[in-house]
């Protein structure tokens, strides 16, 4: 399966609307806001979201639009990955770690030094991926705040200038 990754403009706004609540419906214990919010969105809502960090978004030749994940500049020197999503369809292949090849290059060029996110510690399947690309533990957890029940751990990336 090969996959072309873009940088999401105001004008992917719908595409990036549509896997976004695909998302929260498929995988509602993966992130902290429900679908039931965010499908209220109005569309200036969802275009500022698709250009306030770096959003990005997967493509496949047979399936369309098949994943997206954003990096959002932390102002203490990381990238902090948000709102990742890979269809079931397009998983095991390479295309998270090609959003997060994305999102480490956006790092760099930004002269950031890792990237972080928080992972259900129960998503076995994205732990995996997320570790299997270079990340590790930072030591941090945290509970859900909209689910006490859900806690989530924090993973770090170190990023190198690979030119």
């Amino acid at each position: 399966m090969s996959f072309t990754i873009i940088r999401a403009e105001p004008s992917d706004w719908e595409d990036y609307r549509a896997i976004r609540l695909r998302s929260l419906r498929e995988e509602p214990t993966a992130y902290e806001s429900q679908y039931q919010t965010e499908v209220l969105y109005e569309p200036e809502l969802w275009r500022q979201r698709v250009t306030a960090g770096g959003t990005f978004l997967a493509f496949d030749d047979d399936h369309g639009l098949v994943g997206t994940a954003t990096g959002l500049r932390t102002g203490d020197g990381d990238t902090l990955v948000v709102g990742m999503y890979v269809a079931p369809k397009a998983r095991g292949h390479g295309c998270a770690h090609q959003l997060l090849d994305a999102i480490a290059d956006q790092g760099i060029e930004r002269k950031d030094a890792r990237l972080v996110l928080e992972v259900n510690q129960s998503n076995l399947p994205a732990v995996r991926s997320y570790r299997s690309y270079g990340f590790v533990e930072t030591g941090r957890k945290r509970v859900m705040d909209r689910d006490p029940t859900i806690t989530e751990v924090e993973l770090g990336y170190v990023l190198t200038d690979k030119s």
